[in-house]
């Protein structure tokens, strides 16, 4: 079994453990990791478990690097074999369950570079899946990004995140915010690249996000024909340790740089 056929089946298998907890969600134990915005449920930890094993009973001697459970600790040099995991990406949707938009992403990284990935969102049982310079799909229909280049008619999902980076994206993305014509805030880093990657929205900005969190979801979009970068423009590296991604159709990514760019000069001296 290689690489991408292993995310399939494990995905397919947590989905289905995820969704049955989801209807019993109001008796889950839930506590906070680093505020009162930041949740683990027992879900997490059970759904990263399984993933784990099942990658272990493979591919016992690869790195595994997950958000839960001590495992997100990454390497400055990335190992040669390497998965990462985010077992719920959007824990909060999961538990308020107004809005159930919240994935499981899965990403194999070879030498540095995402090689294979899936994302599986177990409330609407879509399945995305993509390998390097083969494609990507969803149910197993090609994935093609947005062809739309006009900023001011482009929907751009936009994470708002935790309060306290929230006075640095009003700062680096207010003139985006102004600029695109729909703005959209799914909660979800894994929902929002797969929406990119599905021409359902044209680009993805968020200030600081971990590996675990778009892994998966850069590579979907990539193969769907998107491009990726940092919010200066520069490659977008898994294990670099900066910060901030523009994830997007391609049509758009020159505007929404210059917006960032322009974000970030000096406001005029006063005369």
């Amino acid at each position: 079994m290689n690489e991408l056929d292993l995310i399939e089946l494990i995905l397919r298998e947590t989905s289905a453990y995820v969704k049955a907890k989801y209807a019993g969600r109001t008796r889950l134990r839930v506590q906070e990791k680093n505020g009162a915005n930041d949740l683990l449920t027992e879900v997490d930890v059970a759904a990263q478990s399984q993933i784990v094993n099942r990658i272990s009973k493979s591919f016992p001697t690869d790195t595994v690097i997950a958000e839960e459970e001590g495992l997100d600790q990454h390497p400055d040099t990335p190992p040669s074999r390497c998965w990462v995991i985010d077992p719920i990406d959007g824990t909060q949707n999961f538990l308020r369950g107004l809005f159930p938009a919240f994935a499981i992403s899965i990403a194999f990284v070879r030498n540095g570079e995402i090689s294979a990935a899936g994302i599986a969102m177990p409330v609407t049982q879509d399945l995305y899946l993509a390998e390097r310079n083969c494609g990507a799909t969803r149910n197993t229909q090609p994935l093609q990004v947005s062809p739309h280049g006009e900023l001011g008619r482009a929907r751009v999902e936009v994470d708002f995140s935790v309060p306290e980076d929230r006075e640095a994206t009003l700062e680096s993305l207010g003139q985006v915010i102004h600029a695109a014509g729909q703005l959209r805030c799914e909660g979800s880093a894994a929902v929002a690249l797969c929406a990119v990657a599905a021409a359902e929205a044209e680009a993805y900005v968020h200030v600081g996000l971990s590996p675990w969190d778009y892994a998966a979801g850069q590579l979907i979009v990539e193969e769907a024909g998107g491009t990726a970068s940092r919010l200066d423009g520069s490659p977008l590296a898994l294990f670099d340790g900066k910060e901030g991604i523009l994830i997007s159709n391609g049509a758009v990514h020159s505007a929404l740089l210059g917006h960032l760019s322009a974000a970030r000069e000096p406001a005029p001296a006063p005369e």
